[in-house]
C-alpha cells in the first residue's frame, strides 16, 4: 500500500472514550497493522482538544465538528461524543461523504438510531457502530467454540454487568446522570453492548419483560433486569448495574444449549472461558489461547512482528477498541460493509426502547 493511499481520520471528542480510540489508533499505526493518518482531532472544550493534538501529535485542532468535516483531506470521522451529540454530526457527516464510526449508544431511541441508518445508506458511506465486546477475545472464541463442536440449540444465556459509578466518576462524567444528554442510564450507557452479544449468540428477540430502578436518585435508572423471549425460542437475562463498590467494569456471561455449556468471566482480577460439552470433561481457555484466537478471526498475519502485534491487540487495556478498529479501518479500506454496523446498533435500540416500555408499563412488549 502506497503512502498515497492512506486513510486520513478525524476523530471527533476528546474525552475519555476518544482518548481510548486514540490510544489504540497510535498503538495500530506504530506497529503498521494499519495504513492510516490521524489528521485532525474535535471537541467543543477547546483545551481538551488541544491537549490531545500534543498527546498524540496530530497536527490540527477544532472546536466546531462543522470545519472538521469541511476538510476535504478527511475520509473518515470517529463520533465519540455524548449520544445527544450523535445525531447532528452523523447527518452531517454523512452529507460531507465521510466513512463514520459511531460509538455506542448511538441515539436515545431506536427510530433516531434508525434515522441515521437510513441517512448513511441514502449517503452510501460506510458505518461502524461500537459494539467492542465483539472484540473480546474470549466471546470470539465462544463463537469459535459454537461453530465447531455440536452444541446444539440454545436453550438460555445469561449477563451480569456491574459498573463502578462512585462519586468521584460522577463528578468527572456529569452528563451520563442526565436523561437529555445520555438517554438513560445504565441500560442504554452500558448495557446495549451486552443486549447486541445477547443476539448475536441467540439471535433476534420476540418479547421484552423488564424492570428498571433510580437506587442512587439520579435522572437516570442505576439498575436494570430483562427477560427475553427469542425467536428461536431460547431466553435470555441481563442484570445491569452501577454501583459504589471498588470494582471497575465486571461482567459474567453464561450460554447454555441442549449439549453444552459456556461461561466467559470477565473481571479484573481474572479473565477465563469455561465450556462443557455433553459426555465430555470442562475446559478451561486462558487469555493466551483466546488472544492468539482474536489474531487470526480479524485476519492478523501474526508471523510478522508477532510480538509487536500481540502486544497492541491482546496485551493493553485497549486491545477492543484496536482490533475494533483494525476490523473496521480494513473493511472502509476494501470497500466492504463493516461489521458491527449501524442496522446492529438499530436491532439493539430496538430492545433496548422495548425494556423501557416495558418497565414504564409493567407488561412484557412484543417486538415481532
Amino acid at each position: 500500500m502506497s503512502e498515497e493511499d492512506n486513510l486520513r481520520l478525524g476523530i471527533i471528542g476528546t474525552g475519555n472514550i476518544g482518548r481510548a480510540h486514540l490510544t489504540a489508533l497510535t498503538s495500530l499505526k506504530k506497529t503498521n497493522l494499519a495504513n492510516f493518518q490521524i489528521t485532525a482531532v474535535c471537541d467543543a472544550d477547546s483545551a481538551s482538544a488541544r491537549k490531545a493534538a500534543k498527546d498524540f501529535e496530530i497536527p490540527t485542532t477544532y472546536e466546531n465538528y462543522k470545519e472538521l468535516l469541511t476538510n476535504r483531506t478527511i475520509d473518515v470521522v470517529y463520533v465519540c461524543t455524548p449520544a445527544s451529540k450523535h445525531t447532528d454530526i452523523v447527518k452531517a457527516a454523512a452529507k460531507a461523504g465521510k466513512a463514520i464510526y459511531c460509538d455506542e449508544p448511538l441515539a436515545h431511541s431506536c427510530p433516531q438510531a434508525r434515522t441515521l441508518m437510513a441517512v448513511t445508506q441514502d449517503a452510501k458511506v460506510p458505518s461502524g457502530a461500537g459494539f467492542i465486546l465483539r472484540f473480546d477475545p474470549f466471546i470470539l472464541y465462544a463463537k469459535k467454540l459454537l461453530e465447531t463442536h455440536d452444541f446444539g440449540k440454545p436453550m438460555l444465556a445469561h449477563i451480569r454487568t456491574d459498573h463502578m459509578y462512585t462519586d468521584e466518576y460522577a463528578k468527572q462524567h456529569k452528563w451520563r446522570g442526565k436523561s437529555e444528554i445520555a438517554g438513560g442510564g445504565t441500560l442504554v450507557e452500558h448495557s446495549v453492548h451486552d443486549i447486541d452479544i445477547l443476539t448475536w449468540f441467540l439471535g433476534p428477540v420476540k418479547e421484552v419483560h423488564a424492570k428498571v430502578g433510580f437506587f442512587a436518585g439520579r435522572g437516570v435508572e442505576d439498575i436494570a433486569s430483562l427477560i427475553m423471549t427469542h425467536v428461536d425460542g431460547s431466553m435470555s437475562t441481563l442484570d445491569s448495574i452501577w454501583h459504589s463498590v471498588d470494582r471497575l467494569n465486571e461482567r459474567y456471561i453464561e450460554f447454555f444449549y441442549e449439549n453444552g455449556f459456556i461461561s466467559i468471566t470477565l473481571e479484573s482480577g481474572e479473565r477465563f472461558l469455561e465450556y462443557h460439552l455433553k459426555g465430555q470433561n470442562p475446559v478451561r481457555i486462558n487469555a493466551e489461547t483466546a488472544d492468539m484466537h482474536l489474531l487470526t478471526q480479524i485476519g492478523v498475519n501474526s508471523n510478522k512482528d508477532a510480538l509487536e502485534i500481540y502486544g497492541v491487540l491482546v496485551d493493553t487495556i485497549n486491545n477492543r477498541y484496536a482490533a475494533l478498529s483494525y476490523a473496521f479501518l480494513d473493511a472502509v479500506k476494501s470497500g466492504e460493509n463493516p461489521s458491527p454496523n449501524f442496522a446492529d446498533a438499530v436491532a439493539a435500540h430496538r430492545i433496548v426502547d422495548a425494556a423501557y416500555e416495558s418497565a414504564t408499563k409493567g407488561t412484557t412488549v412484543e417486538l415481532l
